[in-house]
């Protein structure tokens, strides 16, 4: 799940259904080709964003003129709108999605529950990171104990979840389709803890890595485990970690890009051309350490797993691709190609 973080709503908002746009075939402009590059995925929807041109899609900047769609496990792409500007948060849980665009006196919220088509656009101050399977999070600062995580409702009710992290110390939230893991991310107070929060259970923090280490960052939460970096330098590991904190496992790797859960895998791209990482690359770590390298080399800015299959693009970005197995080469994803 890709969260990039950037109190009160300064804009009421009403949901309404949206009719999903028809999707016509992109046309190639004057020397560019359409160029795919996934965002989000889980169980049921793939995000991605489609662009023409002659430069790689970039989903850390996405061009303003980027459709951003929604794909799931069977039919045709539903477009959901322009990325406008780089989106700070492009967050999935379960149905729903959450794009967040920070502008310079107000963050505009876009979200979408992909089951009913029901969308809602709001301007607000708050410091939205991440979706809900009913509304988003964000993080509130006015709270001696540090900051909150408060969950809206698109009924408007408020959920308090509390300060996840030891006080005082900076973090970051990754969301899953149960709760969300918070991890230390500042490298001034930064003390490698991460904790779990269920939705359903607010004042539940299950430590997965108690305090005492540094340099951690989850990118992806399932049902069961979370992905995450642990350490730097040559003691950087990639890590899945069981959600009930009952165990871990841990293979060192210094080339990892970007993190996904993988059913009981761990699946992440090589994006470092040093220390002997061959770019471009998938890897996957299993439950019993062993990693594996794809033979097929990949555009990997954008990876992400939906549908139990790893979704990258290919290597000049003209199509997304979908491995079943790291064995296997990967096949095309036709019906993304709008």
């Amino acid at each position: 799940m890709r969260i990039r973080v950037l109190g009160v709503l300064a804009t009421a908002a009403t949901l309404v259904p949206i009719g999903i746009a028809a999707v016509t075939p992109a046309s190639a402009a004057a020397g560019g080709h359409a160029r795919y590059v996934a965002l989000a995925g889980d169980d049921d929807y793939l995000i991605y964003a489609e662009k023409v041109g002659t430069s790689p899609l970039n989903p850390v900047s996405l061009s303003p003129t980027a459709n951003v769609y929604a794909l799931g496990r069977t039919g045709k792409p539903m477009l959901m709108d322009k990325a406008l500007t780089d989106p700070q948060v492009v967050s999935l849980s379960k149905s729903n999605l959450v794009i967040v665009n920070k502008f310079k006196h107000h963050n505009r919220v876009r979200s979408w529950n992909l089951a009913t088509g029901q969308h809602t656009a709001i301007g607000t101050n708050e410091d939205v990171i991440g979706a809900t399977p009913n509304g988003w999070i964000s993080l509130d600062k006015g709270y001696v104990d540090g900051t909150h995580v408060i969950a809206r409702s698109y009924s408007g009710d408020l959920t308090d979840y509390g300060n996840p992290i030891t006080p005082g110390v900076d973090y970051g939230v990754t969301v899953g389709p149960h709760g969300f893991v918070a991890y230390a991310d500042n490298f001034v107070n930064d003390n490698g803890e991460i904790t779990y929060t269920p939705w359903a259970h607010p004042s539940v923090h299950r430590t997965l890595q108690a305090p005492g280490g540094k340099n951690v960052r989850c990118d992806s939460v399932s049902e069961s485990y979370a992905a995450c970096v642990i350490g730097g330098g040559v003691n950087r590991s990639v890590a899945l970690i069981s959600l009930s904190g009952h165990n871990r496992t841990t293979a060192g790797n210094r080339c990892a890009y970007q993190l996904s859960v993988w059913g009981s895998r761990l699946a992440w791209g090589i994006g470092i051309a040093s220390h002997g990482c061959k770019t471009g690359h998938i890897g996957v770590t299993s439950l019993l350490g062993t990693t594996q390298l794809s033979k097929q080399r990949y555009n990997i800015l954008g990876t992400t797993v939906a549908w139990n299959r790893v979704i990258t693009s290919n290597a000049g970005q003209r199509s997304l691709v979908r491995l079943s197995s790291i064995h296997k080469a990967a096949k095309p994803l036709k019906r993304a190609n709008v």
